[in-house]
C-alpha cells in the first residue's frame, strides 16, 4: 500500500509540490528561528514575546546582571519552550565582567551544545566576539522598570509603532546622568509643566555627543524630562556620571520615564548594548583599549516616546 502511495505521489506533478513542501516547510522554519529573522537588532513580530523579555530583563537589572538582546535569548528559546527566558538570559552572560557572552562560548555549554542552532551558530547573525563597552549607565538601574525595549513592537495612545529606545520607568526628577566624557549639544525645555502632549514628541531633552574614537561618535538623546532641572547648558562638557536633569512625563509620554536613546551616523542603535554593567563603574573608562564595538545601525525609524 506505501508502495502504491507513493508511486502516486511521484507520478505526479501535484504530487511532487506537495512532496517539496513537506521537506521544504521544516527547513524554512529552522532558517527563521536560526538566523533570517533573528539579527543582532531586531526580532519580528516581538509582540509576542515582549512581556517576558522584559520581565527577564528588569530582574537582571535588579540582580546587577548585564544586557543581552531579545534577539539572543529566542534564539536558545525557540529550539526548546519550555525554558525560562530568565535562565537563558543568564547563561548568556560572563559571570566576570557581565558582558555577553561570545555565542560559541554558549554553544559549548552542555545544554545547549546539542542543539541545531549551536551546530550552525556561525552562520547566524549572533555576535560572536568580545564587546566594547564605552558607556556608563544613564540612570541608577537599581530604581527603575524597563517599560519598552529597543525595537519593540509596541502600541501607545492606541498608535502602534517600532520603538527607537529605552523607556526607563522611575519617579519624577530622578537623576538622569551622562554616559560618557562628552559634549552637551542641546537642551530643549520648552515644558514648564510636568505634562503629557501626545503632539509634542520628546517633551522636554538633552543631546550629549560622545566621541568614542576619532572615527566614531555617539549622539545621546535624553527625553521626557522634568521642567527646570537641567543642570547643563549647551556646549558644556560632561563627565561620565555627571547629573544632566530629571525624569519627568512631558511631552509623548505615558507616565515618569527616561526616554534613553544613542543613534549612530544618523541611525537609532541599541544603546543598552553599549553600557559597562561592571560592578565597579567608578573605573570606567571609555574605550578600554578594546577595539569599538559596532552594533549594526541598520535600520532608521520614526521618533515616538
Amino acid at each position: 500500500m506505501k508502495k502504491k502511495i507513493l508511486k502516486i505521489v511521484l507520478g505526479s506533478s501535484t504530487g511532487l509540490i506537495v512532496l517539496s513542501l513537506v521537506i521544504l516547510i521544516p527547513v524554512l522554519m529552522v532558517l527563521d528561528f536560526f538566523g533570517a529573522n533573528i539579527t543582532d537588532n531586531y526580532v519580528e513580530n516581538n509582540m509576542d514575546y515582549a512581556d517576558r523579555y522584559k520581565e527577564a530583563v528588569n530582574m537582571a537589572l535588579k540582580n546587577n546582571k548585564g544586557y543581552v538582546p531579545l534577539t539572543r535569548i529566542l534564539y536558545f528559546y525557540l529550539e526548546d519552550e519550555e525554558q525560562s527566558f530568565y535562565q537563558i538570559y543568564v547563561d548568556n552572560l560572563d559571570k566576570d565582567s557581565n558582558k555577553m557572552l561570545p555565542i560559541s562560548e554558549v554553544c559549548e555549554l552542555p545544554k545547549y551544545k546539542n542543539f541545531d542552532g549551536c551546530k550552525d551558530y556561525e552562520d547566524s547573525d549572533q555576535i560572536d566576539e568580545e564587546q566594547n563597552k564605552p558607556f556608563s549607565p544613564p540612570i541608577d538601574f537599581k530604581k527603575i522598570t524597563v517599560t519598552s525595549f529597543f525595537m519593540e513592537e509596541r502600541i501607545v495612545f492606541g498608535k502602534s509603532d517600532v520603538h527607537g529606545g529605552w523607556d526607563l520607568a522611575t519617579g519624577n526628577k530622578t537623576p538622569v546622568k551622562a554616559v560618557c566624557d562628552g559634549k552637551v549639544t542641546k537642551v530643549s525645555f520648552p515644558y514648564n509643566e510636568n505634562v503629557t502632549n501626545t503632539s509634542g514628541g520628546g517633551g522636554n531633552q538633552i543631546y550629549l555627543e560622545c566621541e568614542v574614537d576619532e572615527d566614531v561618535t555617539y549622539k545621546v538623546i535624553y527625553a521626557h524630562l522634568y521642567p527646570d532641572t537641567a543642570k547643563v547648558k549647551e556646549g558644556q562638557m560632561v563627565k561620565a556620571g555627571d547629573e544632566l536633569a530629571g525624569v519627568g512625563t512631558t511631552g509623548y509620554s505615558t507616565g515618569p520615564h527616561l526616554h534613553y536613546q544613542v543613534e549612530l551616523n544618523g541611525n537609532k542603535v541599541d544603546g543598552m548594548s553599549l553600557i559597562d554593567f561592571s560592578d565597579d563603574t567608578s573605573t570606567f573608562t571609555p574605550n578600554n583599549g578594546l577595539p569599538t564595538y559596532n552594533p549594526n545601525p541598520s535600520l532608521e525609524l520614526p521618533y515616538k516616546r
